[in-house]
């Protein structure tokens, strides 16, 4: 099973996020939650102690607000388990203003061997815009060390579109970062409509130009050996995200924090948004899924990724004419969204389900 830990706390909220968390924290609210996050950690094992572990993976939030020594609390329970020696990744999500020799090498002793860094741009006006607390000097400084520590498995997330972005942003941030180094990873992000405040309408680039920075980017990317294996992340091989992967293959996966999602055998639900409501147990959504839900998961998982078998397909008159225009092609019984047109996936779902 694929395990994921939600730490909801941040510096400061960046005004494009939409996940559960807070900027106001200390010591005594992070201590609570630690609490109640072991807790519900260790009734999950109690009551199934003898589950596999693949992967676990700190996200949020940024995990990396933790010290190390909270990290090792929460980890020493995984540790305990009959299943842990099946462990094959260990991601910690981080902000470059994070990183630091020394907490570097101690997370790597507690076993992580995958860190994310949230990098998003080096267009200072931009972070300084979206509410980073970073800077190219902070993430040039994070880079360098990471550069020389002791974790090989580094991923960078960047975001496209993001006001006062200028062309070829992305493309020459990434040359910038693969500079000072070279991760196994990269994912690349398109800024949500409904993710930005009203006021950034004005700031941002168009449609097209996004368009056009994720592709040169995606380009950059294959040209150094790497491979798109989602829609939004690219991989050096053997190096794709374990984790994420289990999201995307109906994997039964356990989320356990604040506003955590949980996927088993054919439930999925999600724990409350609110601390409140958390600490009190409660679920915010809960269902099970029908074959035809998990059909429908299937074509827009498939699409996003390794393709889709076409016997999932019943409108084939569809999708011949979407072949025909050069928004899908067919190999090996299998349907894939063409590079040129992946931003019309939503509407080619649409139309297919």
């Amino acid at each position: 099973m694929f395990f994921y830990l939600h730490i909801p706390f941040c510096r400061q909220k960046c005004l494009y996020c939409k996940f559960a968390l807070t900027p106001k924290f200390d010591e005594l609210k992070v201590r609570i939650y630690i609490d109640a996050l072991k807790t519900e950690i260790e009734e999950f094992f109690v009551k199934n102690p003898e589950v596999s572990i693949e992967t676990i993976y700190f996200g949020g939030g940024t995990p990396s607000v933790l010290t190390s020594g909270q990290i090792s609390e929460i980890f020493d329970i995984f540790r305990k388990q009959k299943g842990f020696s099946s462990i094959s990744e260990i991601t910690l999500e981080s902000n470059p203003e994070d990183i630091t020799p020394k907490y570097l090498a101690e997370i790597s002793k507690l076993w992580v061997n995958r860190l994310s860094l949230g990098v998003q741009t080096l267009n200072d006006e931009s972070l300084r815009m979206v509410g980073r607390a970073d800077s190219n000097e902070s993430i040039f400084r994070a880079l360098d060390i990471l550069a020389k520590g002791p974790i090989e498995n580094i991923s960078i997330d960047l975001i496209a579109g993001l006001p006062g972005t200028v062309p070829w942003q992305i493309t020459a941030d990434l040359e910038q970062i693969f500079s000072h180094i070279t991760p196994k990873h990269v994912s690349i992000y398109m800024l949500e409509d409904e993710s930005y405040p009203e006021e950034w309408k004005s700031l941002l680039p168009s449609e097209e130009t996004i368009r056009d920075e994720y592709l040169s980017g995606m380009e950059w990317l294959q040209s150094r050996g790497f491979h798109r294996y989602e829609l939004s992340n690219f991989a050096l091989p053997d190096f794709e995200s374990k984790h994420n992967q289990s999201y995307w293959n109906h994997s039964n996966y356990r989320g356990f924090g604040l506003a955590a999602a949980s996927f088993v055998d054919t439930k999925r639900f999600t724990n409350s948004s609110s601390f409140t409501g958390y600490y009190w147990g409660e679920r915010q959504e809960e269902e099970v899924l029908s074959p035809e839900s998990r059909r429908i998961e299937r074509i827009m998982f498939g699409f996003r990724t390794s393709g889709v078998a076409l016997n999932e397909l019943d409108n084939m008159n569809t999708v011949e004419k979407f072949q025909r225009e050069g928004l899908l092609e067919i190999r090996e019984n299998k349907v894939f969204l063409t590079s040129t047109w992946i931003f019309l996936i939503d509407h080619i779902i649409g139309e297919l389900i």
